[in-house]
């Protein structure tokens, strides 16, 4: 499939999805796809030849030899100050870094966020968070450093909800 195709599908997914949440008040599970394809384009990432257990894409260039887990997470402005919670991260898996794509409303990346396996497993010890490797995503954001920040929307866009 030429790259021409996947980008006016996905931007078509990301259509879809959000009128669909228009119209049902539920989300289209394409979080994850979503992600995967924003986090590979915009940090020029690679997707596996062959599938690796919680490996979704391998760096290349400055980030050549670092596996990647991406995790994402769509953020409703009716849902701020609650608790959203990111997918529970495999901590046995042959990963480096988990990148957390935070998506708005309209299914386009926003942010993107990542963390090494060590600050999260040093994370994870702390309390406060789900023995399992499930995170909020506030709790993420507090340890991982955006790698990737979109152009603003407007210049209402407030930074510190990034």
């Amino acid at each position: 499939m030429e790259i021409y195709q996947l980008d006016k599908l996905m931007e078509e997914t990301r259509q879809l999805a959000a009128k669909y949440r228009d119209a049902t008040g539920q989300p289209l599970p394409v979080s994850h796809d979503l992600a995967c394809y924003d986090a590979i384009r915009y940090l020029n990432l690679k997707t596996p030849d062959k599938p690796e257990a919680s490996v979704d894409a391998y760096g290349l260039g400055e980030l050549d030899g670092q596996k990647f887990q991406i995790k994402g997470r769509v953020q409703f402005p009716n849902l701020k100050g609650k608790q959203q919670r990111i997918g529970q991260m495999n901590l046995d898996g042959n990963w480096d870094v988990c990148l957390v794509v935070i998506l708005r409303e309209d299914y386009n990346a926003d942010v993107i966020l990542a963390a090494d396996k060590m600050t999260i497993q040093e994370a994870i010890g702390d309390k406060k968070i789900n023995k399992r490797g499930a995170m909020t995503v506030s709790q993420f954001r507090a340890i991982a450093e955006p790698v990737w920040i979109s152009e603003p929307q407007d210049a209402d866009v407030d930074l510190q909800d990034v």
